[in-house]
C-alpha cells in the first residue's frame, strides 16, 4: 500500500493534471529510454527471461525438477518434439544469451545431466490428465459443456505423430534400430538424448550414446551393432567439417553394410543453406538442423519412404519410361526422275 499512497507523481494530460504511480512512469521510461532498460525488467509485465534462457538457467544450476515443471507447462499446448526443438535444444546451444563466457567441462556435464533427468521425468507425462478427469466426471454426473471444452483443447493441442507398427520395415521393428551419438561434448550427447526420446515417443526404438562410443578406442565396437541408422549429433562444427567427414568415412568401413548415417547439426544461428552445403562434403546419407528434420528422416528410413541419393547427393527422381522411337524411312529422292528423263533423251 505504500506505493499507492506515497509514490505518486503528477502529470499534465489532455484532461488536466493526472495522478500516476511513479512505478508506472519508471516502467515506461525503461521501455523507451536507452540506458534505463533495467526498469522495464524490474517493473514491467514482461518476463525477464525468454523460455530458452530460463531453461538454460535451470539446466546450468542442475535444477532438473524446475526444468521438468516448466516443460510440463509448455507441453499442455505443444508436442514434446516442438518443445525440445524450440526451447530445450535452443537453450542448450545458445548459452551466450545469459553467460557470454565459454562453458567448462563441469558445466557442460551438469547441463547434460539435467537434460537427461528431465527426459526421464517426462517419460510418463500425460498432458491431458486434468481434462481426462473432467471427462470421467462428465460421464458420471452428466455435466454439460465439459466435453466440449475437452474436445476444443484436444483440437488446439499439437500432437506428436506415432508410427503404425505395421508400417515399419521388418528390420526396424525390434530392438533399437537407431543410435544417436554425441559428436564431441556432453552437450552433443544431451541433444542426441533429445532425438532418441522423440523417436521413442513416435514408436521407433532409439538409444543415445556419448562421444566415447566413436572414440579411437571404442569405435570398432560398432562393427556388430544391430542399428540400421546412426545419427551423429553436433551443437557446433568446431574447426570445420573435416572431423565429421573423416569420422563418416571410418564408420562406413566399420558399420555393417547398409547402415545409414545421418549428421545432425543443431545450430540455427548459422546460415542454414551454407551449413547444409558444408555438411554435404562429409558424404553422409542425410543432414538435419532440427529435431523435426532428423526425426522425419529416421521415420522415412524406417518405413521405406526414403528416396535414394544419386552420386551428386540429390534425391533420385523417378524418370518415366522412354517409348521406343519408330524408324523413319527416308523419302525417295525426287531428283532421280529428272535424271532418268535426261538419260533417256540422250539415248534417243
Amino acid at each position: 500500500m505504500i506505493g499507492s499512497t506515497i509514490f505518486w507523481t503528477w502529470l499534465w494530460g489532455p484532461l488536466g493534471l493526472i495522478a500516476m504511480p511513479i512505478t508506472v512512469c519508471l516502467a515506461v521510461l525503461g521501455r523507451h529510454v536507452e540506458g534505463l532498460e533495467f526498469f522495464d525488467v524490474l517493473l514491467g509485465d514482461q518476463p525477464a527471461l525468454t523460455p530458452q534462457q530460463s531453461f538454460y538457467q535451470r539446466a546450468l544450476t542442475g535444477d532438473a525438477a524446475e526444468a521438468t515443471y516448466q516443460a510440463e507447462l509448455c507441453l499442455k499446448d505443444q508436442s514434446l518434439e516442438t518443445y525440445l526443438d524450440n526451447v530445450a535444444l535452443a537453450g542448450s546451444r545458445s548459452p551466450s544469451a545469459i553467460q557470454p563466457v565459454a562453458l567448462d567441462g563441469a558445466q557442460r556435464d551438469r547441463i547434460a545431466t539435467t537434460v537427461k533427468e528431465m527426459l526421464v521425468n517426462l517419460a510418463d507425462f500425460e498432458p491431458r490428465r486434468w481434462f481426462a478427469k473432467l471427462r470421467h466426471k462428465d460421464e458420471k454426473e452428466g455435466i454439460e459443456g465439459v466435453a466440449a471444452l475437452d474436445a476444443a483443447h484436444e483440437e488446439a493441442e499439437e500432437k506428436l505423430p506415432v508410427i503404425d507398427p505395421g508400417d515399419l520395415l521388418g528390420a526396424w521393428r525390434d530392438g533399437e534400430p537407431v543410435l544417436t551419438i554425441g559428436g564431441r561434448t556432453a552437450l552433443d550427447e544431451a541433444a542426441a538424448a533429445m532425438l532418441a526420446e522423440v523417436l521413442t515417443k513416435r514408436g521407433l526404438g532409439a538409444k543415445a550414446l556419448g562421444p566415447e562410443a566413436i572414440s579411437a578406442g571404442h569405435i570398432t565396437s560398432l562393427h556388430n551393432t544391430e542399428a540400421k541408422l546412426v545419427c551423429l549429433s553436433y551443437l557446433g562444427l568446431g574447426t570445420g567439417p573435416a572431423h565429421i567427414r573423416y569420422l563418416v568415412r571410418r564408420l562406413r568401413r566399420i558399420l555393417p553394410e547398409g547402415t545409414l548415417i545421418l549428421v545432425a547439426y543443431w545450430d540455427e544461428e548459422e546460415d542454414t543453406p551454407a551449413v547444409k552445403a558444408l555438411l554435404e562434403l562429409v558424404e553422409a546419407d542425410g543432414y538435419a538442423t532440427s529435431l523435426s528434420e532428423a526425426s522425419e528422416f529416421c521415420v522415412k528410413a524406417a518405413t521405406g519412404k526414403l528416396e535414394p541419393k544419386t552420386e551428386d547427393g540429390a534425391a533420385k527422381a523417378k524418370q518415366p519410361a522412354k517409348k521406343p522411337v519408330p524408324a523413319v524411312t527416308p523419302p525417295p529422292d525426287d531428283t532421280s526422275k529428272p535424271k532418268a528423263k535426261k538419260t533417256a533423251s540422250r539415248v534417243a
